[in-house]
């Protein structure tokens, strides 16, 4: 049991100074359940989604992993228009379009392998981080096609961005990547 001591001063607050308090906090509570309503992310039925933070780190990694397949589908065509290039052209500008290449590559993989991961999530980043590596393997070819114009490495090239095509394609199947 506590006793006041009659030497301190006590500290009151009026009624009114109380009120305004209370409509501040009011008018705060209102604003925020405004704001709320409008930012909220909804559900197919329209009812507000409570995004735990686990949750949320799950939606965070289907999101990125739904813009690597994108930035493959680019890097793709990136390779095969190497692969399939007239060997008789300008030899810098085809080598520094393949090292282009190769580098987006390399920055995809990269993407993808510093990227944390929810636990639950880990078979998928798997998935991911293969068919990101067979992809870098492919580039790596075609640059290697580049700067030895031989049919056996134009061929591996090609096989190579087949495998990785393959690969992405039973990615994009993959249920964790369907929006909801």
């Amino acid at each position: 049991m506590t006793v006041n001591n009659p030497t301190e001063p006590e500290i009151q607050i009026s009624e009114e100074k109380l009120q305004k308090l209370g409509w501040i906090l009011f008018g705060l509570a209102v604003i925020f359940t405004i704001i709320g309503a409008f930012v909220s992310p909804l559900d197919d039925q329209g009812k507000p989604v409570l995004l735990l933070p686990e949750v949320k780190a799950v939606e965070d990694y289907r999101k990125a992993a739904q813009s690597w397949i994108s930035e493959l589908n680019i890097l793709d065509g990136e390779i095969a228009y190497i692969i399939a290039a007239d060997q008789q052209g300008d030899l810098f500008s085809q080598s520094r379009s393949a090292q282009q290449t190769l580098q987006h590559a390399v920055e995809i993989a990269q993407q993808v392998d510093r990227t944390r991961v929810p636990p639950i999530g880990m078979g998928m980043h798997e998935q991911m981080l293969s068919t990101t590596l067979s992809y870098l393997e492919a580039a790596r070819s075609a640059l290697q096609w580049v700067s030895a114009p031989e049919q056996e490495n134009q061929d591996q090239a090609i096989q190579l961005l087949e495998d990785s095509r393959q690969m992405k394609s039973e990615l994009e199947k993959n249920k964790w990547l369907i929006s909801r």
